[in-house]
């Protein structure tokens, strides 16, 4: 099969971009650093969480990506976390720089931030940087593939564990006292001292206003005690209960088209009967009210209704035994009497139908 010329045209502009598409989705995912870097070696005691890629950041700027993460044994047996970074070259770093994995979000993102010492600041590509310059400190560099200790490192808190500790607090609180308290633990664990503040001052307003309301606790353990008490006590009702509904689960479970089936009945049932009372204009609301009148008289006239309720059956026997030969009832004219004043004269003549004797 031979291609045109417009057919190659196509297929190798299509080809190009897919390989610029591809090139950019790989350097968003990389987060690759900018220019030249050089590389530096952090060792952790646990790096839980943190992939290459991540960012690393200086003084809060992002300055280069974490690299490579692998497991190392030391001499005493333990296992420390390697942590292969790149940093943009011109970042001269002090020797007892001081890094840390820190929470980027309530998602679990981590990021490295390297800290420098309070008497000395990492000069820029000109030498200098807001600050003194590293050099004239005499604090020794860090040359580039050198390695940060672990006495210098601090692995990432465990907010798992930490928001698990907090979880009695957050479940008596409203949510935007809830809210509040997140905000705090995320700038905390981003390292702004303010927030700590806010966040201890939060808790302890908090936990007076809970302390206020101790006699409210206190109440409510009383009629929780009250509650389980009865519940005790008719632990027979309770398991009747539970067996009947799961009974009732069972056969719900094992019919469910019937059970649909009747709730769409009943749905077109409810539709029709609103258009019903809607189309009646007032005759339903007075169907009611003289309803109400007449329920009013068999009140009046309890002994009557009660006898002719008790007659009810009797009456619906004989009903049913007149239409015992099929879906109809047989009616039979007895007589035929016409009256004109005193005169009276029957159609028939005096013989009736063996029926009407």
């Amino acid at each position: 099969m031979k291609l045109t010329r417009l057919q190659v045209s196509t297929l190798v502009g299509y080809c190009t971009i897919g390989v610029v598409c591809s090139t950019l989705v790989y350097n968003a995912l990389a987060v690759p650093v900018r220019g030249a870097s050089d590389n530096y070696v952090l060792e952790f005691t646990d790096v839980e969480g943190l992939n290459p890629g991540n960012p690393v950041t200086l003084s809060g700027v992002r300055v280069g990506r974490v690299d490579a993460v692998d497991v190392a044994d030391t001499d005493d047996g333990r296992a420390l976390a390697r942590v292969t970074v790149e940093v943009e070259r011109g970042r001269t770093l002090p020797k007892d720089v001081e890094a840390s994995v820190r929470y980027g979000d309530m998602l679990g993102a981590r990021y490295v931030a390297l800290t420098l010492p309070e008497a000395g600041v990492a000069a820029g590509s000109d030498g200098t940087e807001a600050g003194v310059p590293a050099e004239s400190d005499g604090a020794e560099v860090l040359e580039p593939g050198g390695v940060v200790p672990v006495s210098q490192t601090t692995p990432p808190i465990d907010l798992t564990a930490l928001m698990n500790g907090f979880r009695p607090l957050f479940e008596s609180l409203p949510p935007q006292e809830v809210n509040v308290l997140a905000r705090n633990v995320v700038d905390t664990f981003n390292g702004r001292g303010d927030a700590v503040a806010r966040f201890l001052d939060r808790v302890a307003v908090l936990s007076t206003q809970l302390g206020d309301r101790e006699h409210i606790l206190g109440e409510v353990a009383t009629n929780m005690n009250r509650i389980l008490g009865s519940l005790d006590n008719r632990h027979d009702e309770l398991r009747d209960l539970t067996d009947g509904l799961a009974a009732l689960g069972a056969s719900v479970v094992g019919d469910g088209q019937q059970l649909a089936a009747f709730l769409d009945t009943g749905a077109q049932s409810v539709s029709a009967l609103a258009d019903t009372i809607a189309d009646s204009q007032g005759a339903f609301t007075r169907s009611l009210q003289q309803f109400g009148a007449v329920t009013d008289q068999w009140i009046a006239s309890t002994p009557e209704f009660e006898r002719m309720l008790a007659g009810l059956p009797a009456f619906a026997d004989n009903i049913n035994h007149t239409g015992q030969y099929g879906s109809f009832i047989s009616l039979y004219l007895c007589n035929f009497t016409l009256k004109a004043g005193d005169a009276e004269v029957n159609i028939f003549g005096p013989t009736h139908s063996p029926v009407c004797s």
